[in-house]
């Protein structure tokens, strides 16, 4: 039988008026895992005896990031007449672990040694505070008038006993202020001490002490053997994240070779121990309807009045040009995130991939970050440099290649980049549907030298020539090889455009150029060109842009 929780309101009110046999304490364990990339869909089980009759099923080791509105159950053995839930559960099972509490207690000695050392330096101090006084009392007694009415012999019997004391007092503070820094510096021992011993703590990772309390009546015609299936997803923090690492191997074939994995962690503030873990691509979360969008009315309107009036009577006028507006049309910003020797399986069949992995999986609630580790995929790849000299002074690696793997490559925010074994770089990697073809960047090329220029050819003659209604650019373009190889390159720059007939651009490249609107981006030009050892290759580039007289360029 399976339900949600909102019908625990209506079920929990019999419960009240309703008797049971017996109270059987029944402890649930998670058993399976499914982890997407921001949230985990927990399945606990349970098994237990049921004698004859009606009894109460007590669960109280359920976490409080339990997301109970989603809570399932499903119950054999037995007849589920009514639940009762109530945020009030006892302990969590690790609450009296021998190793906890040795750790704990361990926190403990250190810190009853620390007070112990500040104590004895605060004594030492304390030595020293009184020596310092009673050499200030001798102080003063030297300098007492009524000193001057005794006798000689009186006079040099107080002098050395003055002198003879404040030297034993002085003698004092000293060794104090000596003693108690010598114990003081103990306690930077004890600091580090007490530090490792909280950390010993800490990675044990004991499980929230808070947890819920479910009781679920039951009603048993026969007795024998019962079990109970729980489902939720988790209100506390679980997430996967693809584990990848990009290997070029710069052969007379280049290849690419892909290791991945996946990372997981999680704080449910319970461990999970020897679970069936599965790893999901979908996310639950996100916005699961299409768009909307207004409809977008125009009309004509009489020219505006003069700009001193618009501010108080056309307050409503948007300055883009879509005229008056009864009410703003704005259209909403889609925000789109991309999904997030092991032995598993992949299910690529329906909507997103599924992997499971068929071995138990441990992962304690906080510190652990649990490395799974699944496949290498291989690729041919096209090697590259590619420069941008009006952004960078050298050029980049650039392997090209095609997803021809099994299934989409998943985001990844910092990848490790090989080349030929050695790691060069590390990089954001974005989601890689199948069919699709990419490019990696594998570091910078340092022998491939960029320079840009705008031309200054002689006095009076600027690179950049600017009258009323014209503007002239000269730019020089240089890529020098300083490595021992020949280079496949793709250089990229650009020119102007403009989408006003009125403003007319033109240009003109030597050597002329590969390819116009790269990626479709209007004003994006390419050169490709092979580059020798020594060689160094000039591009010349030249842009002029018109207007008519009483315009201004933007």
């Amino acid at each position: 039988m399976r339900f949600p929780l909102s019908l625990l309101s209506l079920l929990a009110s019999s419960v009240a008026t309703s008797a049971w046999a017996d109270d059987i304490a029944v402890n649930s364990r998670v058993a399976e895992v499914i982890v997407h990339p921001e949230v985990a869909a927990i399945t606990r089980r349970a098994e237990f005896d049921l004698p004859a009759g009606r009894h109460r099923l007590i669960l109280n080791n359920i976490p409080y990031s339990a997301d109970l509105e989603t809570l399932q159950m499903d119950l054999t053995g037995a007849r589920q007449t009514a639940v009762l839930f109530r945020e009030d559960g006892a302990p969590p099972r690790r609450a009296d672990d021998p190793e906890v509490l040795a750790a704990k207690a361990a926190v403990k000695e250190v810190k009853v040694r620390i007070q112990a050392v500040r104590d004895e330096a605060s004594r030492a101090a304390s030595e020293a505070t009184a020596a310092k006084t009673a050499i200030g009392f001798l102080e003063q007694l030297g300098s007492n008038e009524g000193l001057a009415e005794a006798g000689a012999d009186a006079l040099r019997d107080i002098t050395r006993m003055i002198a003879s004391e404040a030297d034993a007092a002085g003698k004092q503070a000293l060794e104090a202020q000596i003693r108690a820094r010598a114990i003081e510096d103990q306690l930077e021992d004890l600091a580090k001490e007490l530090r490792y011993a909280e950390q010993a703590l800490a990675a044990i990772a004991f499980e929230d002490a808070k947890r819920f309390y479910l009781a679920i009546e039951v009603d048993v015609t026969q007795a024998g053997p019962g079990a109970l299936e729980l489902s939720y997803f988790t209100g506390g923090y679980a997430s996967s994240q693809p584990s990848y690492e990009w290997h070029l191997t710069t052969v007379e074939t280049p290849e690419l070779e892909l290791k991945r994995g996946f990372n997981v962690w999680q704080e449910t503030g319970e461990n999970w121990s020897d679970v069936d873990l599965t790893i999901s691509t979908l996310q639950p979360g996100e916005r699961g309807t299409p768009s909307h969008i207004n409809a977008l009315q125009r009309w004509l309107q009489d020219p505006l009045p003069d700009p001193k009036m618009r501010s108080q009577d056309f307050a409503t006028y948007d300055d883009s040009g879509a005229g008056f507006l009864a009410e703003p049309i704005v259209e909403p910003i889609i925000m789109e995130e991309a999904a997030g020797g092991v032995h598993w399986g992949a299910d690529t069949s329906g909507p997103g991939a599924v992997y499971h992995f068929s071995h138990p999986v441990s992962i304690v609630s906080g510190p652990d970050v649990l490395k799974l580790e699944m496949d290498s995929l291989t690729t041919e790849a096209e090697v590259l440099a590619v420069a941008v000299p009006m952004r960078d002074e050298t050029a980049y690696r650039v392997a090209k290649f095609t997803n021809d793997f099994d299934g989409d490559l998943l985001e990844s925010y910092r990848v490790p980049m090989f080349v030929d074994g050695k790691l060069v770089t590390f990089s954001k990697f974005e989601r890689l549907a199948v069919g699709q073809e990419a490019e990696l960047g594998f570091g910078a090329l340092h022998g491939l030298r960029l320079s840009r220029d705008v031309l200054q050819k002689s006095e009076g003659e600027r690179g950049v020539i600017s009258r009323s209604n014209q503007q002239e650019e000269v730019v020089e373009i240089s890529v020098e090889n300083l490595t021992g190889e020949t280079w496949p390159l793709r250089l990229l720059d650009r020119v102007p455009y403009s989408e006003q007939e009125e403003l007319e651009i033109t240009w003109n490249a030597q050597p002329r150029v590969s390819e116009e609107n790269v990626d479709k981006q209007r004003g994006i030009l390419a050169w490709e060109f092979d580059l020798a050892p020594g060689e160094d290759k000039l591009i010349r580039l030249e842009t002029t842009l018109s207007w008519p007289e009483g315009k201004l360029l933007r």
